[in-house]
């Protein structure tokens, strides 16, 4: 064999070795559409406190339950894409029965659509983009684009990160702020935490004000109006 034809085939080797590797390892890029699973029968529980601030009635009310989120079905949504039907179970706290000793009752039906470019949720008929893929940190993306709530930045503040919570470690999770918006007349902040091959993990909303305006002190020590709201996981499968 001579010299050209050995150039030749260290050519071709060298071109397929290149070509294959790249190939596997774009089959193992990872771009976080584990944080927003598909499949049919999973679940998360949250325990979930709220705090209602009536401004009105001068009045606070607090609630305290068990949420659960199934993934009951597959359907089309009205673009044709593969969409998630989400039923919402709750069991209302009681201080004289457990919640192991109650049945679920259904709450309300959302869903969610999860696309090559981002996580989208429709919640009591708002359509929000919660997550963006790839789940770079520090990314940034408008999570009210396809509803008519005003421009809310949000971003990944930390993804692949191990983290506990409710009592259990989850090896990889992605935290998303919503809104931080914070003076002396209101204080307002959302965020969410995500969990690889789970969903989200956790969900805290801030948002209250005071219209007093003060120069000094946090709103949180003269809160008028608003909410606070809080729910954690502490169970998670699928049925």
């Amino acid at each position: 064999m001579n010299s050209r034809k050995i150039l030749f085939l260290i050519s071709c080797l060298a071109a397929i070795c290149f070509f294959s590797c790249k190939k596997d390892n774009e089959l193992h890029l990872d771009f976080g559409y584990g944080y927003a699973p598909t499949d049919v029968g999973r679940y998360v529980i949250y325990n979930v406190d709220s705090t209602i601030y009536d401004p009105f009635n001068k009045d606070t009310v607090y609630y305290k339950y068990q949420l659960k989120e199934l993934a009951q079905s597959v359907f089309p949504d009205n673009e044709g894409r593969p969409s998630l039907r989400i039923e919402r179970y709750i069991k209302p706290y009681n201080p004289l029965i457990s919640y192991d000793s109650m049945s679920w009752t259904l709450k309300n039906v959302w869903y969610s659509t999860r696309t090559t470019r981002d996580f989208e949720r429709v919640e009591s008929n708002i359509r929000f983009v919660r997550l963006i893929f790839p789940d770079n940190d520090q990314a940034n993306w408008n999570g009210n684009a396809q509803n008519t709530l005003g421009d809310w930045e949000y971003q990944y503040n930390g993804v692949n990160t191990k983290m506990t919570m409710g009592g259990m470690t989850f090896d990889s999770t992605a935290s998303v702020t919503q809104l931080v918006d914070t003076n002396q007349i209101n204080y307002r902040i959302y965020s969410e935490v995500y969990a690889k091959n789970v969903g989200m993990i956790s969900k805290q909303i801030i948002d209250v004000y005071n219209d007093t305006y003060v120069s000094s002190g946090s709103v949180l020590t003269r809160i008028k109006g608003g909410v606070i709201y809080s729910a954690t996981v502490i169970a998670y499968g699928k049925q």
